[in-house]
């Protein structure tokens, strides 16, 4: 299918890094040429001067173009993003002008233009390198006393040591535990200094209300929260967030941000309010006094580590067009996470839709949908099955049965479904399983508390502890 206008046009805007060093160097040379030409007091470059600032004018403007296309992706911040633009803008205008100068008019405004030329090359470079690398980078570096002679701080490591707390129940969730781990790990690419994919990480507000893509937190659904999928993706995929390149958050930190996801993110509370239980409470002792561990990959599902045969291309625009959402879990991966968040009206029905991808799905969100104890009898053939969403489905423990082959299914939200302590018990006998969010559901405290006695490795989160 061919793209459309405004898709070109984007990807247009992707060539601005190639094009703005394309000027750099070509005003650079004609400043080289012209002292050349100065010191020789011939005028046998004057063509050449001629042809340089031409190339130079006709670059800057390509550079422009493609460097205001690329500023419509956001993710910049909107006054350093201004100041670049319109300076690049006057650049490659006053660039022009020095062309003409140079070729028709009197060498002393000539010489005007050149100083002005070299000014805002300056100027819009700096602007350029502050969108990229943050609005003290020259000054970041500066060593002391340098650093206290011009009123800046001397540059700061790439960690700063996190001030342990000293009574881990006191401790505000967000603004002790989580907060510093974003500012830490995120902040450098979404803040007011960068907002790259229109997300802003740096207050509460604009966390809670995600990027472009949407929210990227949902309260109580951690493994369903794109913030925490991001984390878990493996290193080489490019949607994994932290970049490679980038400092990687810590098995402990990851897990904290799970845990407040979970938890139903928590901004004011304090860790006691919250009754973490035992194994939480270990986890935000250990990472409260700063004894973390160096970044390890979070273990993955063995699932995760094959490839099966390519989906089937007319059953995925046949979910498609049910308004499924199917995509790839990683680049290049035939494994495939499948949601059906638009698609609210599935029935027992449609099933045979999914079972036709059923050896490449891993991930599967059918929340609020009207599958039924029915639909869950062909679960069984869901072989490859991580993680299971079915929160808001009216399903009840006799469906559970259905779910007990999935020998691999790591996840399961039953939250706001029928779900009662004997349903609750059965999974118990999924050998891979690891959490269950049971939410508004009619399991009671004390098949809860059972469960945990029998499985106190799975992870049991009801919402009302």
């Amino acid at each position: 299918m061919l793209l459309s206008l405004g898709e070109w046009m984007n990807y247009f805007g992707h060539f601005h890094p190639l094009f703005v060093h394309l000027p750099i160097g070509i005003l650079i040379l004609v400043f080289v040429l012209e002292y050349i030409q100065a010191r020789s007091k011939q005028n046998d470059l004057r063509r050449a001067i001629s042809i340089s600032l031409a190339a130079g004018f006709i670059t800057a403007v390509f550079s422009c173009l493609a460097g205001w296309l690329l500023g419509q992706d956001g993710g910049y911040a909107a006054t350093t993003l201004q100041l670049h633009q319109w300076m690049g803008i006057s650049l490659a205008a006053v660039t022009g002008i020095g062309w003409w100068l140079q070729k028709y008019a009197a060498p002393r405004f000539y010489r005007v233009i050149l100083a002005v030329i070299f000014l805002l090359l300056m100027i819009t470079g700096h602007y350029g390198g502050s969108l990229t690398h943050g609005d003290d980078y020259l000054t970041a570096g500066l060593p002391q006393p340098v650093a206290g002679w011009l009123g800046t701080g001397a540059k700061k490591d790439s960690v700063r040591p996190r001030t342990p707390v000293a009574d881990i129940n006191r401790a505000q969730v967000y603004a002790d535990l989580v907060m510093p781990v974003l500012q830490e790990k995120c902040y450098s690419c979404h803040s007011a200094q960068k907002i790259k994919g229109a997300l802003r990480l740096d207050t509460e507000t604009q966390l809670m209300k995600g990027g472009k893509h949407g929210p990227v937190v949902k309260a109580g659904d951690a493994d369903g929260s794109e913030l925490i999928k991001r984390l878990l993706l493996p290193a080489e995929d490019d949607k994994r967030m932290p970049p490679k390149d980038k400092e990687q958050l810590t098995k402990e930190e990851i897990a904290l941000l799970h845990w407040w996801v979970s938890a139903g993110l928590p901004m004011k509370q304090q860790v006691a309010e919250m009754k973490p239980d035992s194994a939480t409470t270990q986890l935000l002792h250990t990472f409260a006094s700063g004894a973390t561990t160096a970044s390890t990959p979070a273990p993955l599902s063995p699932v995760l580590a094959t490839k099966p045969p390519a989906a089937d291309s007319m059953a995925v625009q046949a979910l498609i067009k049910r308004k499924v959402l199917v995509s790839p879990i990683a680049k290049e991966q035939t494994l495939l996470d499948v949601s059906c968040i638009n698609a609210t009206d599935f029935t027992d029905t449609d099933m045979p839709l999914l079972l036709a991808l059923a050896n490449n799905i891993v991930f599967l969100q059918a929340e609020n949908t009207r599958i039924s104890n029915a639909g869950l009898k062909e679960f069984s053939r869901f072989t490859n099955l991580v993680r299971l969403n079915l929160a808001g489905t009216g399903i009840n423990s006799s469906g559970i049965t259905s779910l007990l082959s999935l020998t691999h299914l790591e996840y399961i939200n039953l939250t706001g479904t029928q779900l009662d302590d004997a349903g609750l018990m059965q999974l118990a006998g999924l050998p891979a399983l690891k959490k269950i969010y049971a939410w508004n559901t009619r399991v009671t405290t004390a098949g809860a508390a059972a469960f945990r006695t029998k499985k106190p490795d799975i992870q049991l989160q009801l919402g009302t502890e």
